[in-house]
């Protein structure tokens, strides 16, 4: 009976695809001769593909986010990086996907879960940088404000740590913010407060002996000048009560040093009045020397604060925002359940699809393939073993070929008396020989 020709037009399988959709399902490891016998599921694995793709655009353009963030270099040169990192979750997104052509049955969603893990943990490292990205004039205002406020609270304790008295505040709280100030003023008015102290002591001292003092001398004039009253006897002139009111007058001034303290006193007034100028020349010297130091370190901090705005300073700020606002807390972690969602989506999109065609044709696929395999390993190992026993049969046939050649040899010398000696050793040989052929014989 003559074979019917098969029409060009077949219902399958269909011809084969070569349009743009047929390169996105390469990105999730679709084999289009298989799929060629379910035509109906093109689209659904186009779809699929595309979001793989999708998702490794999303990862380089994260990436991109964060490399310009942490590194200052152009674009350009970032690009490459990106770019790269795209294309490694690209990669793992088509594995995951791929490796799950033909899963089917309740072992189902046990497959799917360590790969939906692994998903996620990818999600992260994506929707963070695009979260930051998204916040990012917000989050650059909020750095700024805390740099400011940082700045004005360091001017402070600037200021507190490190007096224009010159002397440092030795608490713990001060401790790497003090100053070296050349000139300090602090030894100038130390020697003023000594002497101001020396000065009140003395004057103290002086006060009651000078007093003493006063009124012996007023004693002695009044006794002098003829006055009556308490211990004067009224009687003018320079007689012995007199002399003697004026002897018990400076033995008292003797006795205290009055005169010496009274010099000191003088002496302490003076370097006082030199030391006053002096101090306040020194303390405004050093206050304008304090001041430009100060505003030295406050550039400096600020000069440090003035690079760019990194991503751990974006992290800081969105979770100041977060904790301060249940609006921005919210917000943000909405956001970035979104974009996990995004990222996880084809190995969710494979997952909510079920158990395709597709999956099917593959399932069995593979199966005919492990038999084919064990097929074909049976046969070569049947072919091997084949083989390796004609190999030990002409080996065998070889081998009493050449002790049916050595008998006969040594028969021809027997008769023609050229022995070697080893008559008993070939004799032996030759009945082994004869054993084995009957042997085999027998068999």
């Amino acid at each position: 009976m003559p074979m019917r020709a098969v029409p060009a037009n077949r219902y399958r399988p269909a011809p084969p695809d070569h349009g743009p959709g047929r390169w996105f399902r390469a990105c999730v490891g679709v084999e289009e001769d298989v799929m060629d016998w379910s035509p109906s599921e093109r689209a659904k694995y186009t779809g699929l593909g595309i979001i793989v793709l999708n998702t490794g655009c999303l990862a380089a353009f994260a990436m991109l986010t964060a490399l310009s963030k942490i590194v200052s270099a152009p674009i350009y040169v970032l690009l490459p990086f990106a770019l790269a990192w795209g294309w490694v979750i690209f990669s793992v997104d088509r594995w995951l996907i791929s490796s799950t052509h033909g899963v089917r049955g309740a072992n189902r969603v046990l497959v799917f879960l360590p790969r939906l893990l692994l998903a996620i943990l990818i999600a992260f490292t994506i929707a963070e940088p695009l979260t930051l990205r998204i916040f990012q004039n917000t989050l650059d205002s909020t750095v700024a404000t805390d740099r400011t406020s940082q700045l004005d609270a360091f001017q402070s304790k600037l200021q507190t740590c490190n007096p224009v008295s010159g002397l440092w505040d030795r608490s713990a709280a001060c401790d790497g913010y003090h100053l070296s100030v050349a000139d300090s003023p602090y030894a100038i008015q130390n020697e003023l407060a000594t002497a101001r102290q020396q000065q009140a002591n003395l004057q103290a001292t002086l006060r009651p002996e000078e007093a003493q003092e006063q009124k012996l001398v007023s004693i002695a004039q009044g006794e002098c000048a003829g006055t009556r009253g308490a211990d004067m006897t009224g009687d003018a002139g320079d007689g012995p009560r007199c002399k003697a009111d004026w002897a018990a007058a400076r033995t008292y001034a003797q006795q205290t040093g009055l005169a010496a303290k009274q010099k000191q006193l003088q002496q302490l007034q003076a370097k006082i009045a030199g030391l006053v100028p002096k101090a306040g020349a020194a303390q405004g010297t050093y206050a304008a020397r304090l001041h430009t130091a100060i505003l030295q370190k406050v550039a400096e901090k600020r000069a440090d604060q003035g690079k760019q705005i990194g991503i751990i300073d974006e992290w800081t700020a969105l979770e100041q925002l977060s904790s301060q606002s249940s609006f921005v807390f919210f917000g943000h972690w909405l956001l970035v359940l979104v974009l996990i969602a995004l990222d996880c989506l084809p190995v969710l999109a494979k997952l909510m699809n079920g158990s395709s065609t597709y999956d099917q044709f593959i399932s069995e696929q593979k199966a005919s393939d492990e038999r084919v395999h064990s097929t074909d390993l049976r046969l070569r190992e049947e072919t091997a073993t084949v083989d390796k026993e004609v190999e030990i049969y002409l080996a065998e046939m070889s081998k009493r070929d050449r002790m049916r050649n050595l008998d006969r040899s040594e028969r021809v010398r027997n008769a023609q008396g050229e022995s070697d000696g080893l008559d008993d050793v070939r004799e032996l040989a030759a009945r082994w020989l004869r054993e084995a052929e009957a042997g085999s014989g027998m068999a």
